[in-house]
């Protein structure tokens, strides 16, 4: 996504803004099917009508069922963390 606004921006500041927030360490590829089974997660979660849901521990269970993908209790903890931070940005206001 910011990528495509990085593409069509005209204005100098929103252009360094979001040019700054596309800067990150690079992804640690040990971690990669933690990410791959939270955005597979992640994009089969509910609503409550007024914002996403979090990712409950049935969907946890019934994906590593389902998958037969084994998670450890840390990984279990980071794909948590990172709907945590997905659904406090999803919450904030737009521009």
């Amino acid at each position: 996504m910011l990528e495509g606004l990085i593409t069509r921006t005209r204005r100098p500041e929103r252009l360094a803004e979001y040019e700054a927030d596309l800067e990150c360490p690079p992804f640690p590829l040990a971690l990669q099917h933690v990410w791959h089974a939270f955005c597979r997660l992640s994009a089969r979660r509910g609503s409550n009508g007024f914002s996403i849901n979090p990712i409950s521990w049935p969907d946890i269970d019934a994906y590593v069922r389902n998958s037969k993908m084994a998670l450890a209790p840390w990984e279990i903890r980071i794909i948590e963390e990172l709907d945590d931070l997905f659904r406090q940005e999803h919450s904030k206001p737009r521009d």
